[in-house]
């Protein structure tokens, strides 16, 4: 009716409502209609697709791709979006086949998307070959209509790579010796050329591919290169064809030489703020002039001579200092930058008559020497040192900048010494630090009963140490000695320089396992006092035996299982025992008169225990430990 009235050109449309005629007359069948109205529904058929292209290629004449699994892309639309609202929803459906067989045409339908959408569809791989032609068509079809097909889209693959391009730079050879050619900054040209008969171009660059050249008559190409810096160079090139398949890469290798200018410091030993003359010597030819800046300062020019030599003075204010230079061509050719380095030393000068800094030993411990501090920058008026790290001290300096301390040392071997100097307005140099190495003129140590370095003797048994001078000294009037923990005592020399002396240890010194330290000086009739020497030993700690039946480490005993211990003594004289089970409260008892106690125990508790037993005489002397491990199996 609605489409009839349309064709019919009618621009209006009478309805009525009506009942059967059988049923006017009953009332029953009566009806009211309120706002009446017509629901109607339009559609127009897609758009025919657009937009096609291939690999991202738009559609074109002699169209190329270098792969067998392209992915094809179409625009769809639809007349009857209503903005801002999506449009219908539209499927793409892509048909492809051999252009030379068209029968093999192969079709595919995407799922649905709100138009407008661009739908892509990928090849599979195994259906396109490497020299075929192709050609695809895209059409769209909404709910109710479709469009039709698109303009065919013709395509053909090549997969096929082009060789490796050649390189080849007469400015810039291929040779990895040198001194090489050119120079930084100063450009060469490159030629590629490529085998290919489709090459379009290649791409290049030092480190990978990233720069393109379109290749000229012949598949070749040349570019301007110039280097950043000297000494091995290299660019790596590929040849791309018309479709855009890239070869495998080319490594050119050169040598790019050095051209920054040499320079030569006429006083490297120049104090901060004394002037010093570099002179700037060419490597290139027909050098004008050089421009140099120092540090971060502005750049200046100097002109050269007819040697291509030019000298300026320079004047360091800073520790550490970077000149830079570059040398100019008459034709206007920059060299590389020299980048010349050099430090200004402000630390002062140390030297010492009696104590050589080179690891070889000095003066004798104990024997005053000096050290004589000359300045290595101007205005100094003292000082600052310190022996071995310890408190700094300040001497004055003389008219000259110079000062001599006296030292010391206390003991031999390793020692250093820290110095700077300062100005009148309180500028501080640099610091130097020195080692130098006192010889040792310690006497000897002896003993019999209590040998350097192993055990001996035991608590309360009684040693003789024997001290004797060192060869080079004489005049010893008596040696200081001193034990671990105790005070310092003095025993006077014989008549041939030599002394003894008696100690006897009363107890063991657990703390340190039993290992005692001597140190012993010798002093002279002049006054003076030797470095010490140490000496080490370890007291036997003649701890007792302990034994047992039922009890041991490897188990076998349970808890509540009484079991005995034998205690035997190894310390001479022994009266009694002082004993601990896992270190809790000391128990004493008293030996027999053949140096043994037993006691008896049992285990409260399952897995490990221990037992700690000392011997001790009636005059309080005790013996060193004796640890005993227990294992009580878990019941």
């Amino acid at each position: 009716m609605f489409r009839q009235a349309v064709a019919d050109g009618r621009d209006s449309l009478t309805l009525m409502a009506r009942i059967v005629g059988h049923h006017e007359a009953n009332k029953h069948f009566g009806r009211r209609m309120n706002k009446p109205g017509v629901s109607l529904e339009a559609n127009a058929a897609p758009d025919v697709p657009g937009g096609l292209s291939v690999a991202g290629l738009a559609c074109a004449d002699g169209l190329l791709v270098g792969t067998t699994t392209p992915v094809l892309t179409a625009e769809v639309t639809d007349p009857d979006t209503v903005p801002p609202y999506a449009g219908d929803q539209v499927r793409a459906t892509f048909a492809w086949w051999p252009v030379d067989r068209p029968a093999e045409r192969t079709e595919w339908t995407s799922s649905a998307s709100y138009a407008p959408a661009r739908v892509q569809y990928t090849m599979p791989s195994g259906l396109l070959v490497n020299g075929g032609t192709y050609a695809f068509a895209v059409r769209a079809a909404d709910e109710h209509a479709a469009s039709g097909w698109s303009r065919e889209c013709r395509f053909t693959v090549d997969t096929v790579r082009p060789p490796a391009p050649t390189v080849a730079s007469i400015d810039y050879p291929a040779s990895p010796g040198y001194p090489g050619h050119g120079g930084p900054g100063i450009a060469g040209e490159f030629t590629f050329t490529s085998a290919a008969d489709d090459v379009a171009g290649f791409w290049y660059g030092r480190s990978g591919p990233s720069t393109y050249v379109a290749a000229g008559p012949g598949g070749t190409a040349t570019v301007s290169y110039a280097p950043e810096r000297f000494g091995p160079d290299w660019l790596n090139v590929q040849a791309v064809d018309r479709t855009g398949n890239r070869s495998s890469q080319t490594r050119y290798e050169f040598t790019v030489r050095n051209t920054a200018p040499t320079v030569t410091d006429g006083n490297r030993d120049g104090w901060l703020g004394q002037p010093r003359d570099l002179t700037f010597s060419p490597n290139m030819t027909d050098v004008v002039e050089y421009v140099w800046s120092l540090n971060d300062g502005a750049e200046r020019t100097a002109t050269a001579d007819a040697a291509g030599v030019a000298t300026v003075t320079v004047t360091p204010t800073v520790v550490r200092n970077t000149v830079h230079v570059r040398s100019r061509t008459r034709d206007g050719v920059l060299s590389g930058d020299a980048g010349y380095t050099f430090s200004v030393r402000t630390a002062p000068f140390v030297t010492s008559a009696d104590w050589p800094f080179d690891g070889s030993p000095g003066t004798a411990a104990g024997t005053e020497g000096s050290f004589t501090f000359t300045p290595a920058m101007t205005g100094v008026t003292e000082y600052v040192y310190a022996f071995d790290y310890g408190d700094p001290q300040t001497v004055a300096a003389g008219a000259d900048g110079s000062a001599t301390i006296t030292y010391t040392p206390a003991d031999a071997g390793y020692h250093t010494i820290e110095v700077f100097s300062r100005t009148g307005t309180g500028v501080e140099s640099e610091q130097v630090s020195l080692a130098f190495y006192p010889a040792s003129v310690a006497p000897t140590v002896s003993s019999g009963v209590y040998p350097r370095n192993t055990a001996g003797g035991g608590p309360g048994v009684p040693g003789t140490f024997a001290f004797a001078p060192h060869p080079s000294v004489t005049g010893v009037t008596s040696y200081v000695y001193q034990f671990r923990g105790e005070s310092e005592r003095t025993v006077a020399a014989n008549a041939d320089g030599t002394a003894s002396i008696e100690w006897t240890p009363a107890t063991y010194d657990n703390e340190y396992g039993g290992w005692v330290e001597l140190r012993v000086w010798a002093r002279t009739a002049a006054g003076t006092t030797t470095d010490a020497q140490y000496y080490s030993f370890r007291v036997d700690p003649q701890s007792p035996l302990v034994t047992s039946e039922v009890f041991g480490w490897q188990g076998g005993a349970v808890v509540g299982q009484t079991g005995e211990f034998v205690f035997t003594a190894q310390l001479p004289g022994t009266t009694e025992f002082v004993y601990s089970f896992d270190g809790g409260a000391e128990v004493t008892v008293a030996a027999g008169a053949d140096g043994t106690a037993r006691v008896n125990w049992a285990a409260d508790s399952p897995y490990g225990h221990s037992l700690t037993v000392r011997s001790r005489t009636a005059t309080g002397v005790a013996s060193g430990p004796a640890y005993y491990n227990i294992f009580i199996d878990p019941s």
